[in-house]
């Protein structure tokens, strides 16, 4: 008799090559309207300039500051904790890396060919310019044992 399984691993680095920089302690502002979608680890963040507190990047039109993606959240972060206050003692990652672009999120639909307005350039182009790369990683929903 024979078995085959599929399994699908998560388990591969986010951060593919490079020793860049990343932020410790710092705050993701309360959004009080969030719902149930907790934030995950990899997702594309924004910084609000007057507060320099996080949000995730969800709108290439802004011309507050958010618009522009300058970091990546390290940690997961429950919804809950979200619409409750502003979440403190979290992990950004903002320069210097390669990365899997499989395992970056970016919120609202929003993709890495998504254009910045403000910026006219798409947001992979901007990362560039702030010392991240993308690499296509391994598509491990592939992957099969038998």
């Amino acid at each position: 008799m024979q078995v085959q399984s599929r399994t699908d691993f998560t388990n591969y680095n986010f951060l593919v090559y490079g020793t860049g920089t990343h932020r410790e302690d710092q705050t993701i502002l309360q959004d009080a309207g969030r719902g149930a979608a907790d934030m995950v680890f990899g997702t594309l963040m924004a910084q609000v300039p007057s507060s320099e507190k996080w949000v995730p990047f969800t709108d290439e039109t802004a011309t507050d500051g958010t618009q522009l993606p300058i970091g990546i959240l390290l940690s997961n972060v429950a919804a809950a904790d979200i619409v409750a206050g502003d979440v403190g003692e979290v992990n950004i990652m903002v320069t210097g890396h390669i990365l899997d672009e499989s395992q970056l999120v970016i919120e609202n639909s929003k993709t890495l060919a998504t254009v910045i307005t403000t910026a006219d350039m798409t947001v992979r182009s901007f990362l560039r310019t702030t010392g991240f790369q993308f690499v296509e990683g391994v598509n491990t929903s592939r992957v099969e044992n038998s």
